[in-house]
């Protein structure tokens, strides 16, 4: 009888077990979806373009804010993924600079930037 009852109460500590155990599992799990979620969100990337009808070949261009981007020889127009926010773009035309201004990448519009006409 006392071996039954250990068993009972061994068997009843498993059970108490197992249910915490698989609630913490699924409470990670979620956790992770949940994360994920958010990571997805943030690192949406929109596409910007960068129009110049005048601009050479010789060139230089430049972006800086959230993220650095620099390219040499660039062909217009230029499309480039960024996350949203704001951001500087300088324009060197045979190693003279050009252009430097703010632009902003928004999630619902369309993102285009004139370099210069």
């Amino acid at each position: 009888m006392t071996l039954i009852k250990f068993n009972n109460t061994v068997l009843k500590a498993i059970i108490i077990i197992g249910c915490f155990y698989s609630t913490a599992i699924v409470a990670q799990s979620e956790t992770k979806i949940i994360n994920s979620k958010q990571d997805t969100i943030k690192d949406n990337y929109y596409v910007m373009t960068f129009i110049c009808k005048s601009c050479k070949e010789k060139n230089k261009f430049a972006i800086s804010g959230k993220e650095t981007i620099t390219l040499k020889k660039v062909k217009f127009p230029l499309k480039i993924k960024l996350k949203p926010g704001t951001y500087k773009m300088t324009y060197w035309q045979n190693k003279v600079q050009q252009i430097h201004l703010p632009f902003t990448v928004k999630p619902d519009s369309e993102n285009h930037f004139i370099v210069k006409e």
